[in-house]
């Protein structure tokens, strides 16, 4: 019984912990749950960079060179970082200039979120496969079977003797 308790009470504690716990420094904390459009803007901001944190992630897991794209990623972090510093001025001001601060730094957000999905797309071109060497080893493949073909063929017409069969005399309706 008490060590169900203990139990219940460690992982209770454990989630609060994990819960409250500050991941953005400089953030008020119930910008987690939090409903207000600044802290929308800031959770948006941070997703796209977890995002492609993950992807990066899981590009250089399957060896991928991804250097220059986790160098790339930690300088929006800093720019996220900015952001979120502004978000905290603009979300104390008075009501009108609130709104106005909070549209600029909307468009902002927007700029990392596209920034952070270019940094997408090019980590998965750089895990997928390279069809060009593909495409070459099947083209020099279909020329071999073609080659190979052709020499049976040849080989076909020629009679026991050595000589070349006699073409057969097609009869009309016949092919």
């Amino acid at each position: 019984m008490w060590a169900a308790c203990l139990v219940v009470f460690g992982t209770a504690g454990g989630f609060l912990v994990w819960r409250l716990r500050r991941r953005h420094p400089g953030v008020p904390r119930g910008w987690q749950t939090a409903q207000s459009h600044a802290a929308d803007l800031h959770r948006r901001v941070h997703r796209c960079i977890d995002h492609t944190r993950r992807s990066l992630a899981r590009a250089a897991r399957r060896g991928a060179p991804v250097d220059k794209l986790v160098v790339l990623t930690d300088d929006l972090d800093v720019q996220a970082r900015g952001i979120d510093a502004q978000l905290v001025t603009a979300s104390r001001l008075p009501s009108a200039p609130r709104e106005r601060s909070l549209r600029d730094l909307r468009y902002r957000v927007i700029e990392v979120e596209k920034l952070a999905a270019r940094v997408d797309e090019i980590t998965v071109e750089l895990m997928s496969p390279v069809l060009g060497a593909a495409d070459a080893g099947l083209h020099d493949l279909q020329l071999r079977i073609d080659a190979f073909d052709q020499a049976r063929r040849e080989v076909h017409e020629i009679s026991p003797d050595g000589l070349p069969r006699p073409q057969r005399e097609q009869r009309p309706g016949t092919a």
